[in-house]
């Protein structure tokens, strides 16, 4: 009789279901694909019969459970697939509602209001604005209710409103306090702008640079020296108020030369090239990630950090996409997808980082 080894058959699996974690959990169903599970249905039934033959009761009801899980998931995506056009592009919307709702969560819940990025949190309620009226088209020319465009309306437009009403409270909580603590108030949005620049845009690529990024963070310190500046006519004689003036006044000068060149590079250069340096970026974030992350404690690692990747794939995917609205390309629309793929496993990843550390 040939001797099986347990402990072999066991790892095998875990490899097998290593491979739905990668590639299908928290992934949406319209862009998976199902062949991928039929052949793991096809090596989880081979270690079935090798389980059941060894006797291996705990290890036949592990397989026979990620058999039942990859059967139902394979159906449920060709299903998913097999929607009207107008229903797969609602999944598509729900999709990037998703990515807005990942961002609120990493910078905005729980976190000081006073602090926040107005200039985000605005650009997230545009976000959610354009899918809103997008999500209302389609279930206006569907012929019967679809239940991910519905339930992705109403998600929407219930984190719409309520990301207005956050916006009105980060402002208020900006006004209150003395005028000295409005000040520091006013030096940590500044210096949130600063980190953003540093992570997004020094020494980087300005092919692969996102102009609305830079013009929001433009905006946001314009606003920033406009209270620091009305603090002082309040009454406010800080020197730290005044040298931060100083500093946010050369700040501004400088991206906005940088705007104008990040500009005129993207304007004078070829699909190709363009779509090489997305793709490029790309790759530096994900090797961010294995050298931060992978394999890594997770009670060790810093969310922040993995935040900071996930901005920058994120940013990178918002160009992806612009751009095949433009003009498709086979290379950029897999990039794409690859990196949709990859944000939202970092977005995972990023949940269980916080679980563990708060654990």
């Amino acid at each position: 009789m040939t001797h099986i080894d347990i402990d072999a058959l066991r790892a095998r699996a875990e490899k097998v279901h290593a491979r739905y974690d990668a590639h299908f959990a928290g992934q949406p169903r319209v862009s998976r694909d199902a062949s991928l599970l039929d052949d793991m249905i096809a090596r989880t039934d081979e270690m079935l019969g090798q389980a059941r033959t060894a006797d291996a009761a705990a290890l036949v009801a592990t397989l026979e459970k990620n058999r039942r899980l990859y059967v139902d998931e394979a159906a449920a995506i060709r299903s998913a697939q097999a929607a009207p056009p107008e229903v797969l592009a609602g999944h598509e919307l729900s999709n990037w509602a998703g990515l807005t709702f990942n961002r609120y969560r990493r910078h905005f819940a729980g976190k000081s209001r006073a602090t926040r990025d107005l200039g985000l949190l605005g650009e997230m309620i545009d976000e959610l604005g354009r899918i809103e009226g997008a999500l209302a088209g389609i279930a206006g020319r569907l012929d019967a209710p679809a239940e991910v465009v519905d339930s992705t309306l109403k998600q929407v437009r219930d984190s719409r409103a309520l990301y207005l009403s956050e916006r009105a409270a980060i402002v208020q909580a900006r006004g209150a306090g003395t005028l000295d603590e409005q000040a520091d108030f006013l030096a940590s949005v500044a210096n949130g702008q600063f980190a953003l620049y540093k992570a997004h845009f020094a020494g980087k690529s300005r092919l692969s640079r996102r102009p609305a990024l830079m013009e929001r963070m433009i905006a946001t310190l314009d606003a920033t020296l406009d209270r620091m500046r009305a603090l002082e006519a309040q009454g406010l004689h800080a020197e730290g108020n005044r040298r931060n003036i100083g500093i946010v006044e050369g700040r501004l000068g400088m991206y906005r030369e940088e705007l104008d060149k990040v500009r005129e590079t993207r304007q004078g250069s070829a699909l190709p090239r363009l779509v090489s340096a997305f793709g490029e970026a790309a790759n530096a974030g994900f090797t961010a990630y294995r050298e931060q992350f992978a394999g890594q404690d997770r009670k060790t690692r810093d969310p922040e950090a993995l935040s900071t990747i996930c901005d920058a794939l994120y940013d990178l995917a918002r160009q992806m996409d612009d751009l095949d609205r433009v003009r498709g390309d086979e290379t950029n629309q897999h990039n794409l997808a690859v990196v949709l793929d990859q944000l939202r496993l970092y977005e995972r990843e990023y949940e269980l980082i916080v679980e563990a550390r708060a654990s």
